[in-house]
């Protein structure tokens, strides 16, 4: 199990231009040996690896994923799934509680079964998950329901509400969700699914859940670990599991494919990842809770350094868009972080699509004050 949940490669882990890219070059090679090598279409939006990885998740606070057998739609709420008069309602009360709303369902041949517990007539029921992910306040709940329009009436909007109306049950364990939402990009369905069937052979039932789309499909295949949001893009199977096991077994975020957690700006996102990246190098391993970023303007960035006694890193007249983060530990150690986005070639946002504009979020420079 140990040699399993290992990537061969290591996540990019360079703040040299040439290193970061033989690195990038040497990850992709491993994808595309492994499951990357499913064959998709030439004009699919995920054979592009050129794009760094960190500051790429979707945002959100809270989420609510609700188990559904049935297909999904291209939108789960555009009432091709649910029914358009329950979909126009479900969207106004998820939005005014500020939840993402996610549809699952369990890989492979349980997809088309509930995993509700029975309800008082023994009828099957919805599964339904909870997750709150405010950092240090981190907490996934499960509860049934015996019909999507039982969501409804719940206070979706008041945790403690909700949790009291439904006996929801705290969950001492992760959840790790992968996208195989195949009606919003075929990427995710074909690199997806084979993730998650390997997902579920080897983590306990109930761990591992097909969802809807999460945002991203372009790095499929993509994984969300709840209830933390960390996000993860460009999995192999080593890495899928890696994931799940470092948070479950040791609140550690797994580096490899790590793009961020849905609680913080790109910036912020970036500038953790890079952080942490740092710190593996010298052996150093930093809890889910152990860092805090908090992007800031390129001037109070510089300013900071300069007050520590440190030279700028960079020359804004050279580097006019800078981006900037402070990102500091438990401990009291802090770093600014130096970000510039660097245009890359054109390519398809979603599978079938004509070229876009597209770019990367690069370190530029990391410093210790």
């Amino acid at each position: 199990m140990t040699e399993s949940c290992t990537p061969a490669t290591p996540e990019p882990r360079a703040t040299d231009p040439s290193e970061l890219k033989n690195l990038r070059a040497a990850h992709a090679d491993e994808l595309s040996s492994r499951t990357r090598a499913t064959s998709i279409p030439a004009d699919s939006c995920s054979l592009y690896d050129d794009e760094a990885l960190g500051g790429t998740a979707g945002r959100a606070t809270a989420w609510l994923a609700l188990e559904h057998t049935g297909h999904w739609g291209r939108d789960v709420l555009d009432g091709s799934a649910l029914g358009e008069e329950l979909s126009v309602v479900l969207k106004e009360a998820v939005d005014r509680a500020k939840l993402k709303f996610l549809l699952i369902h369990q890989p492979g041949e349980q997809r088309r079964a509930l995993h509700g517990e029975p309800g008082a007539e023994g009828n099957p029921t919805h599964r339904v998950f909870y997750a709150i992910s405010t950092p240090g306040e981190e907490r996934l709940y499960s509860f049934n329901v015996s019909t999507p329009e039982r969501l409804l009436d719940l206070p979706l909007d008041n945790p403690e509400a909700l949790v009291q109306a439904t006996g929801a049950e705290l969950m001492d364990s992760p959840l790790i969700l992968v996208c195989t939402h195949s009606k919003r990009d075929r990427c995710c369905a074909l690199r997806g699914r084979p993730i998650a069937a390997h997902l579920a052979d080897v983590l306990p039932p109930g761990a591992t859940w097909e969802c809807s789309h999460t945002g991203g499909h372009r790095f499929a295949p993509v994984g969300i670990m709840l209830p933390t949001g960390y996000t993860y893009g460009r999995l192999s199977e080593p890495s899928a599991l890696a994931a799940y096991l470092s948070l479950a077994g040791r609140n550690i975020p797994s580096l490899h494919g790590l793009r961020g957690r849905s609680t913080d700006t790109p910036v912020e996102q970036a500038a953790e990842v890079a952080v942490r990246l740092e710190l593996e190098k010298k052996g150093e391993e930093v809890t889910s809770d152990g860092l805090v970023s908090r992007e800031t303007s390129a001037a109070e960035a510089l300013a900071t350094l300069k007050a520590a006694g440190i030279e700028p890193p960079v020359d804004t007249a050279e580097h006019p868009a800078l981006e900037a983060a402070l990102t500091s530990h438990t401990d009291g150690r802090t770093w600014v972080v130096f970000f510039e986005r660097v245009t890359l070639e054109p390519r398809p946002n979603s599978c079938g699509k004509g070229p876009a504009d597209a770019f990367s979020r690069e370190l530029l420079a990391l410093h210790q004050l």
